[in-house]
């Protein structure tokens, strides 16, 4: 019962704007067709997050509308010191970039939200409720401690339903410090989707680049609404998911093709 309780508890969700995951699925208004080109891997990072920024304004601009001015780097000493925590020097080039918006096919939280989230899966952690830990799994195995909570998480994507892609700061012994992991209530199975920010950066953007993601306009809602989606091998993009792996076939430990139980 209580991983069922806890998402409620840990994220109020009108805090966030729910784009990431259409329970059923629905005709589409519209779908962009994306135009691969052909470029040299980034030499750095500042050149990796400029053709993200490029690539999410050509082809969709009302997500690239979302995204928020950076932070200071003394906002971010200031989260470190807080936390007691030291970021990668990735996640501080990310969030100087832009402090969170539509981006990844999912909610790309504050620096404030992020903060916000570390505290809950830390105080959740401090409750030691054996009974969470059963049933998590590791991929690959040992790799990501099989703890149903921890404080050593820095989540910086969100999916509505308290789910996230973070970054592991205490791994198991077959990780590595600072390996995108993924985690929730949901999330049983939690799967390594790269070693480290950098790669996981670098691996979208290719897939963006590539061609191999499908953009399309959502029917049923309010305001005109976008998704973002990365495609399986041979073209096929998930309208729904099982877990968030699913949203990034192939990455890392992530199956290629994405399970077919949807939350």
């Amino acid at each position: 019962m209580w991983k069922w309780l806890i998402p409620a508890l840990l994220i109020p969700l009108c805090l966030y704007g729910v784009t990431a995951q259409p329970f059923r699925a629905r005709p589409y208004l519209e779908v962009r067709h994306v135009t691969p080109v052909t470029l040299p891997e980034p030499r750095d990072l500042p050149e990796l997050l400029a053709r993200l920024d490029v690539w999410v304004a050509r082809e969709v601009p009302l997500h690239h509308a979302t995204l928020r001015p950076g932070v200071t780097d003394a906002a971010l000493d200031a989260f470190e010191a807080r936390q007691g925590v030291t970021f990668p020097p990735a996640l501080r080039a990310l969030y100087r970039w832009h402090d969170g918006g539509d981006l990844f096919g999912l909610e790309f939280l504050s620096l404030a939200h992020l903060e916000f989230n570390r505290v809950a899966w830390a105080e959740i952690a401090a409750d030691r409720l054996p009974d969470l830990d059963e049933g998590i799994a590791s991929h690959p195995p040992g790799a990501i401690l099989l703890l149903y909570a921890t404080g050593d998480w820095l989540p910086f994507l969100h999916d509505g339903g308290g789910n996230h892609v973070a970054l592991d700061l205490h791994p198991g012994p077959a990780g590595r410090v600072g390996q995108v992991i993924t985690v929730g209530p949901d999330e049983d199975d939690r799967y390594v989707l790269a070693p480290d920010l950098e790669a996981f950066l670098r691996e979208y953007l290719r897939r963006l680049e590539t061609g191999r993601v499908t953009v399309r306009r959502l029917s049923g809602f309010s305001d005109e609404t976008w998704e973002v989606r990365l495609q399986e091998p041979g073209g096929r993009a998930p309208e729904g998911y099982g877990v968030l792996a699913d949203l990034f076939p192939g990455f890392g430990a992530a199956p290629q093709h994405m399970k077919t139980r949807w939350h």
